[in-house]
């Protein structure tokens, strides 16, 4: 992996990630195709898109590793040859029923209700035989309102799993991932970064944000750590989807976002228009000849009212979560696009207000 930090604006970047004769433009908003897809949506409608997350677990379950190796890897049995970023199965080790132990977690199998541990061993085999241009270590993850002591153990395993998985990993197209960890706590996320720099990680991730805590709490800690984290590698922040969130954070130095929210969104109904959100399900759109956004250029709104995707909504629902999703994606990836652009022409604080205020 090669980071080129083009321009800046106090702490805001924009950059080029150079990977696997693929170039990801920074910042950058990576949509979630947990299994290889995302839900109703081909790959062909993400022209914008740069680089999609694929979830180790949900793979290592259906259809296996092993299978998606014999096909020559993740990119040839998805059809996707761009850049992907597979996710460890941290994020399900708190999200799910699970145990956790000093080598690994046990899982409930969510297809057949059986039980396995996932170690970080397993989890970075996973990855390596997926393909994955960047693959993350597996880390522990546990909710931000847990005490320090929990969180200092937290930060302990993660520590101990990533110095397993920067020895197990083999993959020499793939690029690895540190994870920090810590809650709220500034003294325990210093450590943990410092824990993850000692280790030489080719990008550094934030995880345990987006799970509960206040915009203010989020920011804080990120700023925080946009302090000690190296500049001349990646900073990710996982699973913050929402746009004022994003511009929030790359206001303090962050590359690299994913998350379900603009999909998950739009099979609820609801569309991002810059800073706010419509529901297409609102009986005032009944009637509407107007696009979702007169300005955007998506697929979507060159060729569709809101009466109509209000109608598809209401009546097919799975041909509308394909278009609303489409907008929803290609809307965040602007919005994205357009505070890259902002400091490239030093205006990313004006922007920032603007759109804020907007």
């Amino acid at each position: 992996m090669k980071f080129q930090i083009v321009k800046t604006e106090n702490k805001a970047r924009a950059g080029l990630i150079t990977l696997n004769n693929n170039v990801v433009e920074t910042p950058t908003f990576m949509p979630v195709a947990t299994r290889g897809a995302i839900k109703s949506t081909p790959h062909e409608y993400l022209d914008r898109t740069s680089i999609l997350l694929a979830n180790a677990y949900h793979l290592h379950l259906r259809p296996g590793p092993e299978i998606i190796n014999e096909h020559g890897g993740l990119h040839k049995f998805m059809g996707w040859n761009k850049l992907i970023l597979t996710d460890s199965g941290g994020f399900q080790a708190w999200s799910l029923p699970t145990k956790l132990y000093d080598d690994g977690v046990e899982f409930k199998n969510v297809y057949d209700g059986s039980y396995f541990k996932l170690t970080p061993q397993e989890s970075i085999r996973t990855q390596n035989l997926l393909g994955s241009d960047i693959a993350m270590i597996f880390d522990c993850l546990i909710s931000v309102d847990r005490p320090d002591d929990e969180q200092k153990k937290a930060i302990e395993i993660t520590k101990k799993w990533a110095s397993i998985a920067k020895k197990t990993h083999n993959n020499s197209l793939q690029s690895l991932f540190g994870i920090v960890q810590g809650g709220l706590n500034l003294t325990l996320r210093e450590q943990s970064a410092k824990s993850m720099i000692d280790l030489d990680f080719d990008g550094y991730a934030i995880g345990g944000l987006a799970i509960g805590e206040s915009s203010e709490e989020r920011k804080t800690v990120v700023e925080y750590l946009s302090n000690i984290l190296p500049a001349d590698k990646p900073r990710y922040v996982m699973g913050l989807g929402d746009t004022m969130g994003l511009i929030d954070l790359i206001d303090s130095g962050v590359d690299m976002f994913d998350c379900v929210w603009p999909a998950r969104l739009a099979r609820h109904g609801k569309l991002i228009i810059k800073n706010k959100y419509i529901n297409i399900k609102n009986k005032k759109f009944e009637k509407d000849t107007d696009p979702i956004d007169k300005e955007c250029k998506c697929y979507v709104c060159k060729r569709f009212s809101k009466a109509y995707l209000r109608h598809l909504f209401m009546n097919e629902n799975t041909s509308s979560w394909l278009y609303l999703t489409v907008h929803n994606i290609i809307q965040t990836e602007n919005i994205i696009q357009q505070a890259r652009d902002s400091i490239l022409n030093s205006s990313f604080d004006s922007f920032k207000k603007g759109y804020l205020n907007g």
